[in-house]
């Protein structure tokens, strides 16, 4: 049987690709399934500003939705986690919300209180493998999450905006 040089080097050049993105397929997969390789968000302890803080949570809440899909609990377990451990703000994040909410930062802590005390609840329930649990926590974080963006968030976002032009002037 006469074969052409062409389709042998094609056909293994697209074996060469097919073998190459499975490997990194599969090691990415062991890095999602061993939390303590995912280091995107956690280990921060330095202050930060909200807009990075808030996308950090944005990442743990897509890493405990995963989880939830895949039924993953390391990986609910670490979003959890980083949730409750999340880095503090930077003083400037913290007197531009102070400033802007005045009175109504009692509420803006019984958000981030509601918030923080179901992280621990869902990474417990997540240690033990109860995904009715799981669930549960999860939406009243999300509902926590919410219901303050939707009390604050555009203030906040307006305030810190007009500070950046001021500032720039």
């Amino acid at each position: 049987m006469k074969y052409n040089i062409n389709n042998i080097l094609t056909g293994s050049f697209l074996l060469l690709v097919c073998a190459g993105l499975a490997i990194a397929h599969f090691q990415n997969q062991d890095k999602l399934a061993d939390p303590k390789q995912n280091t995107e968000t956690e280990s921060i302890t330095q202050p930060l500003e909200l807009p990075t803080i808030m996308r950090m949570l944005a990442i743990d809440m897509h890493t405990i939705n995963e989880g939830i899909f895949t039924q993953n609990f390391d990986l609910i377990e670490q979003g959890a986690a980083n949730i409750n451990d999340h880095p503090p703000l930077s003083d400037d994040s913290r007197t531009l919300v102070q400033s802007t909410l005045d009175e109504r930062m009692s509420q803006f802590g019984a958000y981030d209180k509601v918030v923080h005390g179901t992280a621990d609840s869902l990474r417990k329930a997540a240690q033990n493998q109860d995904m009715n649990r799981v669930i549960k926590y999860y939406n009243v974080i999300q509902q926590g999450c919410v219901s303050c963006h939707a009390a604050f968030q555009e203030e906040i976002r307006h305030e810190r905006l007009r500070q950046q032009t001021q500032n720039r002037e």
